[in-house]
């Protein structure tokens, strides 16, 4: 549903440019040449993996992979256009003849693969990273260094096909991998080194969970560092569990950092890869598919990689497709077509391309999705100027808050065609940040309840400054390690700081009146009088600046028929939306999980509200717009150099229930931008035809016939 005041713009202008009227220039019919090696888009910072265009395969080789034909292995990262191959060195297996005591050197070898491998692939140009696990050892060195392992809360050791889970703290990970790094390191010419399975690993490969390590190395440490008891059951309602999730996240960054710092001291070329934010160049994340009921998340490769630029300016994104459909499948691959979606969302975010097989390209049993990859790196390699030194071009900001609230807001911006940037909360403000909270004409703040006292103060100092906000559910009740203060503590909501809590109740609603349809726009809630709200809800009380909206019916009778029913003396006080004005600036505070209602039933009601407070309340401001079906994911990239800018479109229907079939051509799409210069032409790359367009007033519109899976709408500047 798109907002009254957007309809009413679009509409007026088409009639203008209809009409001949307000200067609309119509671009020549005549096809004109487009030559992509004569554009310029300059580099970000001169590293070849930072806002670069890099086309990543990972290969997790397995023991019986030594015995390959290298060559073969070789030629199909070539066909496939790779860049950069990631492929297993050493931790539980090593594919290289290691002279080290404790390194469990890969029986199958003859000779050495890592070398073969290396030589061969920069030979063709491409990079190589070396991928390490240092979550387990083999079983054979575990008996005689019980120190380095992993204990459960049962007090046993974990074994896994032979594997032995090893502790963060232990000396295996804190002392003994260091040794490995440098026998790799200072033996073959890496281009990069990637850690598997990093941090606090507490489950197996089965998903079965063994709790919170009860090792002797983590007993110390955590009693050394804080006079606490080790926890032995995780309880957020615990502050000595939240004291001990502390611990964890400062010391697994001590040492991703120290093991960064370290791999620098021996080549400081070499880029550091995991999944961590810590101590890295790139950025780790998996789209990936799971064994649940769930629906495979459609946004993933938007969402992680989104994360990531939106974050830091001097880290980028690796987030890769998982091929295989679970890991207790991995040799049957996930459906091809969510596959394309997910690498669709890092290519047309300015991303790296990143794919992974168990094996090699070579020898997979489902090869489904390879033409398809094939096809897209061959896509992205014939473009790599067009994904060359990019920014997003975006007007609002969305904090990462809780799971489900962050994904219905992704879910709710990307259906709506609202251009946004991911934020991480504790990169806000910080020197790496990619730009600064006030380069957003919105911020929205999807139910982070956790949060720093620097954090609130900024978020409010941006409003206060003109800024506009949108908060969701219990945001900012907590501090940063999640411990309960019980108080709305962001003072530009409006709202009186004490609340009590509505528990997520069934059949409980909020009345939208009439005088609340004035605000929120009359036309999106016309035939709409209620809303579902099944959720928690701060009962908050606003402030004498502030306008209160919705009211709460709660727990209505929903049985038998003839009992359900509620009547007016059932609607409470309580507000379900507060806008307010503080400073320059203007806030709106939803103080339920909106973005967790959208994405659990994605109601037209849910996303009514959530445009009618951005558009209607806050009146945010867009520079695309456009009529295109909510199935149609839209990116907009600009050229850091001013040599071009681009709008990228996924298609993402094709989807019913689980089943995940080929997408359907979408029709006349009508896109109107704000481009940074005057346009000289539209070229969409996918078609590989230029498009005509009308250009008035700084806007630029345009008809896109056709989109089949995806399509890249380029503007070069007059």
């Amino acid at each position: 549903m798109k907002s009254t005041p957007y309809l009413l713009v679009f509409a007026f202008f088409t009639l203008l440019t209809s009409k001949g009227l307000g200067q609309a220039r119509s671009s020549a019919s005549k096809a004109q040449s487009f030559d992509i090696t004569q554009l310029n888009p300059g580099s970000y910072d001169g590293s070849w993996w930072n806002r670069s265009p890099v086309r990543l395969i990972q290969t997790n080789l397995r023991e019986i992979d030594a015995l390959m034909d290298t060559d073969a292995y070789v030629q199909s990262m070539v066909d496939a256009s790779a860049t950069v191959v990631m492929l297993n060195v050493g931790g539980i297996v090593a594919n290289y003849p290691s002279k080290l005591t404790y390194h469990f050197v890969n029986q199958h070898m003859k000779g050495d693969l890592v070398g073969d491998l290396v030589r061969k692939l920069h030979a063709k140009g491409i990079k190589v990273i070396g991928r390490f696990d240092f979550s387990k050892i083999n079983e054979t060195f575990a008996t005689q260094k019980p120190d380095w392992l992993y204990v459960g809360t049962n007090g046993q050791h974990v074994n896994y096909n032979g594997q032995v889970h090893t502790c963060i703290n232990g000396g295996y990970q804190q002392e003994y991998g260091f040794e490995i790094l440098k026998e790799a390191i200072t033996n073959y010419p890496f281009d990069g080194i990637f850690f598997n399975m990093i941090g606090y690993t507490t489950s197996d490969y089965s998903g079965t969970y063994h709790g919170i390590c009860q090792c002797t190395n983590c007993k110390k440490r955590f009693h050394d560092e804080t006079g606490m008891t080790l926890p032995t059951k995780a309880d957020m309602n615990d502050p000595v569990f939240r004291r001990y999730n502390t611990f964890k996240k400062t010391t697994a960054d001590e040492l991703f950092y120290k093991t960064g710092e370290f791999i620098k001291t021996l080549n400081p070329n070499l880029v550091v890869n995991t999944y961590a934010d810590a101590g890295v160049d790139m950025i780790r994340d998996e789209s990936s598919s799971w064994l649940t009921d769930n629906y495979e998340w459609n946004y993933s490769g938007t969402d992680h990689v989104k994360r990531v630029l939106g974050s830091y300016k001097d880290k980028t994104p690796s987030n890769v497709f998982i091929y295989f459909l679970a890991i207790p499948f991995r040799h049957t691959a996930t459906s091809p077509n969510i596959g394309r979606v997910w690498l669709l969302g890092n290519m047309l975010n300015g991303a790296p391309l990143d794919f992974n097989v168990i094996g090699t390209l070579v020898n997979q049993d489902d090869r489904v999705f390879i033409p398809i990859l094939n096809d897209l790196y061959g896509f992205h390699k014939k473009n790599e100027k067009l994904f060359t030194n990019l920014k997003p071009v975006s007007h609002v900001g969305l904090l990462k808050g809780s799971e489900k609230e962050y994904r219905g807001m992704i879910k709710l911006l990307s259906e709506e065609h609202i251009m946004y940037d991911i934020i991480e909360p504790a990169t806000v403000g910080s020197k790496t940040a990619p730009q600064p909270l006030q380069a957003y004409d919105a911020v929205i703040v999807g139910d982070v309840a956790n949060m720093s006292d620097q954090l609130t103060a900024q978020l409010d100092e941006y409003v206060q400054k003109g800024g506009k906000l949108l908060v969701t559910g219990l945001s900012s009740t907590n501090d940063e390690t999640g411990k309960p203060l019980k108080r709305i503590r962001l003072k530009s909501l409006g709202v009186l700081p004490d609340y009590d809590l509505f528990p997520q109740t069934k059949s409980t609603y909020l009345r939208i009146s009439q005088a609340d349809k004035q605000t929120l726009g009359t036309d999106g809630f016309k035939d709409l009088d209620l809303l579902m709200m099944y959720s928690d809800l701060l009962q908050c009380q606003p402030g004498s600046s502030a306008k209160a909206l919705l009211r709460l019916v709660p727990n209505t009778r929903f049985g038998p028929p003839e009992k359900s029913y509620f009547t007016d003396a059932d609607i409470t006080n309580a507000p379900g939306l507060i806008a307010n004005s503080f400073g320059q600036g203007k806030t709106v505070f939803i103080p339920w999980r909106l973005g967790t209602q959208y994405e659990f039933k994605g109601h037209h009601g849910h996303r009514a509200l959530f445009t009618a407070a951005l558009q209607s309340i806050l009146q945010t401001s867009r520079s695309l717009q456009t009529d295109a079906s909510s199935l149609i994911e839209m990116t907009h990239m600009a050229n850091q150099n001013g040599a071009f800018e681009w709008i990228g479109l996924i298609n993402h229907s094709g989807q019913i229930g689980a089943s995940l079939r080929e997408p359907i051509p979408i029709q006349q799409t009508r896109i109107r931008f704000k481009p940074a210069k005057p346009v000289k032409q539209l070229r969409l790359m996918r078609a590989g035809t230029d498009l005509p367009f009308t250009q008035s007033n700084g806007w630029v519109e345009c008809l896109v016939p056709k989109v089949d899976d995806f399509e890249m709408l380029v503007s070069l500047y007059r």
